[in-house]
Formats: C-alpha cells, structure tokens, sequence
C-alpha cells in the first residue's frame, strides 16, 4: 500500500464527516477517484486485512461452538435414553400391574392382609401365571358343572379323597339334590398369582349362573351375572399337586333387615373363607 494511500486512508474518517479543509478534501477526492482499493474501503466493500491474532479468535470461537455443540448433544442423548428407559419400565410396570379397580373392590374388606392385597396388585410372572393356569385347567371345570359325586366319579377319585383333591373347589359343586339336572353358565379369570416352594395365592374373577333344566331352565343359584373376586390359597402336596386349600370369598351384606335404624346400619363388607376338608 502506497503513503498515499495510508495518508488517506487516516484522513477518511474526517473526510467523512466533512471536517477537512477544501484542500485537503480535494486531495482526498482525487486519490478516491484513481485508487480502487481505497475506493472499496471508502465504500465499506473492502474486507479488513486477516491477521494471526484474528484467526486465532477465529479458531478458538469455532471450538468454543464445538465444545458447545457437543455438550448439547451428550445431554441431548442422556435425555433420550433416560426417557426410554424410563418409557420401558413404565410399559413393563403397567404390564405387570392390575387395574388399581380391582384394590377399589375389595378396599372396604378389612380380612385381607398387605400381603393379600399386594398380590392381587402385581400379576405375577410368567411362570406363576402358567402354573395357576394349570390349575385352572385341571379341576376347575369339574367343579362349576358337576355335583361331588358327579365330579368323583368322573375322575375316579374316593368320597374320602375329595378334600384332598379338589380342595376348597368343592364348594363350587353343584348342589346333589340339583345333580344331573343343571345347566351351568360361568367364566373365570386369573387376575394374579404368586407361588412359593410350598404354597401360592392366586387372585380370580370369576362369575356363574345355574338353571334347573327339570323347570324349565329356571335361574336358582348363583351370582345373577355379577363378578366376584376371590383369593385362592394353594397349597403344594407331597406329590407336586398343587391344591386350593381355601377360598376367601368378599361379601357384602344387607343388614337393614337386622336393625331398625337402617341409616347407621346399611351394610356390611366382609369376607369368608371355604376350607377344603
């Protein structure tokens, strides 16, 4: 760059503002119209020369993005797999939980322990679930559509041998003086189950309805279409039979027919156990 050119170049500013003498705006003028460069720089089209120190700040600004950058993007994937992770065992949790309606049902009846009402919140493992199903599976049937003896000698089993056998399910026979002569409706679902080396609980909804085929297939027992929840104790026998021991059954009952002052005594939320022997 020529003298000149610094010369006039100090003196822009000032020319600028029109603060130079009509010499020295003259001379100004003149070397605007010969020299480009200082023609660009008068018009702000000229980019300032790049020295070390500016690419340095350069370079240091571009690490600092960087830095930033990746900062942003470590945070931004903890983010997404806390997320996930936490997504995956809320799904999983959900899966292995009951509706909490199933509590709601039975939060009135004082006979059932933590531990009970635990169990019918968790719905057990795989394994658990498919054992219990077995269960189902095995005596179930027999006992909603058949009389004791029915269901005895279908099985071959001794009068004597039924507490062991079927267990608490032989209160769901049908009543011997109905034998052969009744059409049963029912479902039953597992809702939970849980089982130890020696013994399990399983949680069942079930309901059933029985008719007298003799009368016209009149409605006389049952629990008029309406489900119930019942807990099931098993027991395990010394030759792997797993047997329901007994049945704790939710009741309510209507106790205005019992007392006069029906306001103060509506009714009563309880249980009852069927035992098998």
């Amino acid at each position: 760059m020529k003298n000149e050119c610094h010369i006039v170049r100090d003196l822009m500013p000032l020319y600028t503002e029109g603060m130079l003498s009509d010499e020295s705006a003259s001379f100004v003028k003149a070397h605007l119209e010969t020299c480009e460069n200082c023609r660009a720089a008068y018009s702000g089209e000229e980019k300032p020369p790049v020295t070390e120190a500016d690419t340095a700040q350069q370079r240091a600004g571009e690490a600092g993005v960087l830095r930033t950058l990746k900062k942003k993007l470590r945070k931004q994937t903890w983010c997404a797999i806390i997320i996930t992770v936490a997504v995956v065992l809320l799904v999983t949790l959900m899966l292995r939980l009951n509706s909490i309606d199933y509590l709601a049902d039975i939060s009135a009846t004082k006979g059932y322990t933590f531990s009970d009402r635990m169990a019918l919140l968790f719905k057990g493992g795989i394994s658990d679930r498919t054992q219990a199903q077995r269960v189902l599976n095995n005596n179930v049937y027999a006992a909603f559509q058949y009389s004791e003896k029915e269901a005895c000698d279908i099985a071959n089993v001794a009068e004597e041998d039924v507490p062991s056998y079927y267990g608490a399910l032989r209160h769901y026979f049908v009543r011997e003086d109905h034998a052969g002569e009744t059409l049963t409706t029912y479902h039953i679902d597992l809702l939970s189950a849980h089982f130890g080396s020696k013994s399990g609980k399983m949680w069942v909804k079930y309901e059933y309805d029985r008719y007298d085929k003799s009368d016209n297939l009149r409605w006389y027992e049952g629990t008029g279409g309406t489900d119930r929840i019942a807990l099931w104790k098993l027991e395990k026998n010394d030759d792997g039979y797993w047997c329901v021991v007994e049945i704790v059954n939710t009741v309510t009952l209507d106790l205005r027919e019992y007392f006069l002052d029906a306001d103060e005594y509506d009714e009563f939320t309880g249980n009852t156990s069927w035992y098998a022997g």
